[in-house]
């Protein structure tokens, strides 16, 4: 798949164009440790793809907590804000290959389960939210991720057709979601998704192991 014929290129966040599994997974800790519990070895990928509202009731419901959903979130922000405006930086070659579509004249749009509280200072922090022609958040849409509702939202706010768009994810519910709506897709491929390596790269158009592998 050759990935200039796309006029515009919609990004998720976390472990797309960011590196933030680790402070996600410190979050989750401290977060379940300060109500007795350990973080069990499924919790990140049964919450992957899903928006803050409803990880936070999968949670509640999961680990019977006295909370509410919006309490949930607040503390989850209250833990996390200051990582990503401060620590979290963008994967390797992703600045340049941004830079690159940008000066070609390309759309770039954002399609993320975070909230713009992290996902606006996190790209200040890395000097490329003005790259951005938007952000589309989980709570602009019905559904999580495995289904194709905020792919089709950011192209639809960037006012192009959906043939006209590729999308860049590192989850599998991610790309099973954009196919869904009919998206081109590439697979960013890490450690974090090793587990199901497999089934992305049969499903996705393209995949990466680094966006240096698109600069040229």
């Amino acid at each position: 798949m050759d990935l200039d014929n796309f006029d515009g290129y919609i990004f998720d966040l976390d472990g797309t164009l960011i590196d933030s599994s680790n402070a996600w997974h410190r979050v989750d800790n401290i977060f379940l440790s300060s109500y007795g519990f350990e973080t069990p070895d499924d919790y990140d990928r049964e919450i992957a793809g899903m928006g803050f509202d409803l990880a936070a009731e999968y949670t509640i419901n999961r680990f019977k907590l006295d909370r509410t959903v919006n309490e949930v979130i607040n503390e989850w922000n209250d833990i996390v804000r200051d990582i990503f405006a401060t620590e979290i930086s963008l994967f390797d070659g992703a600045d340049e290959y941004l830079r690159c579509l940008k000066s070609n004249g390309k759309k770039l749009s954002v399609a993320t389960v975070n909230n713009l509280e992290l996902t606006i200072p996190v790209l200040e922090n890395n000097n490329v939210l003005d790259l951005f022609d938007d952000i589309t958040t989980a709570s602009e849409v019905e559904r999580p991720k495995g289904f194709p509702d905020i792919y089709l939202k950011a192209a639809e706010k960037l006012g192009l057709l959906v043939s006209k768009c590729v999308v860049f994810e590192d989850i599998l519910q991610g790309i099973e979601g954009a196919k869904k709506g009919g998206f081109k897709t590439v697979a960013v491929m890490c450690k974090n998704n090793i587990h199901y390596r497999d089934e992305m790269i049969s499903l996705c158009d393209r995949y990466i192991t680094s966006y240096n592998e698109l600069i040229y």
